[in-house]
């Protein structure tokens, strides 16, 4: 059930029954909850509450003990609503600037520049420490890149080392590899490239002099 318009996201957000039924399906929340009291560990259901702004819990039927449906998923470190954070998801994967995005799902400015970068941070967490796997495949066209993160804007402020993030991304799978370097020499850069690609793989890229070897890397592959 992919969700192709903000609209059909407002649909969904405004019906309490359709937006749990969304949640699960999504796997944005848990099915199967443990209740967390020592002695007791069992299994959790979702009930009706109206008191909450989600409008369910689980709750546990042996001991009465609840918790919020929230717990333990992406929602959790928001003070935002369950519905909010859903439109400012969308919006940022839309790429729609911070100001329209508050204005359509009427949050704060400021809250939803820090959903952003709050997503940032877990999409870069998650390229960082992802297993590795291997890009291309005949015809297939790969895109490498490399860029400073941190540095002094204008030479002014205090002083911050350099560092380096190289990244691989491929056009037709929509994947990709990032990881943070001391630099980006050749002797950096060419082992990663060498890890992750494969035979008949096309490769795009600047014209920085560390990827002159890239051809002969080619070659040893094929």
């Amino acid at each position: 059930m992919p969700v192709y318009s903000l609209r059909y996201l407002f649909e969904v957000c405004s019906n309490p029954v359709k937006l749990i039924n969304f949640l699960l399906a999504k796997g944005l929340i848990k099915r199967d909850r443990r209740c967390s009291r020592r002695n007791c560990r069992r299994r959790m259901i979702i009930i009706r509450d109206n008191s909450r702004k989600e409008k369910f819990i689980f709750r546990c039927p042996h001991c009465k003990f609840s918790q919020s449906i929230r717990r333990g998923s992406f929602f959790q470190e928001s003070h935002l609503t369950v519905a909010e954070i859903l439109y400012a998801t969308f919006c940022w994967a839309a790429k729609i600037p911070p100001r329209s995005a508050a204005a359509a799902c009427e949050v704060g400015e400021k809250s939803i520049s820090q959903w952003y970068s709050f997503i940032c941070e877990k999409c870069s967490d998650s390229l960082i420490q992802c297993p590795n796997y291997t890009f291309g495949g005949p015809g297939v066209v790969v895109q490498i890149d490399e860029s400073l993160v941190a540095k002094r804007k204008y030479h002014v402020g205090r002083n911050v080392p350099q560092q380096w993030v190289f990244g691989l991304c491929d056009t037709t799978s929509k994947l990709g590899h990032i990881e943070l370097v001391d630099d980006r020499s050749a002797q950096t850069l060419l082992p990663i490239i060498r890890r992750f690609i494969q035979l008949g793989i096309t490769i795009y890229s600047d014209q920085w002099p560390a990827y002159g070897q890239l051809r002969n890397i080619l070659d040893t592959i094929m």
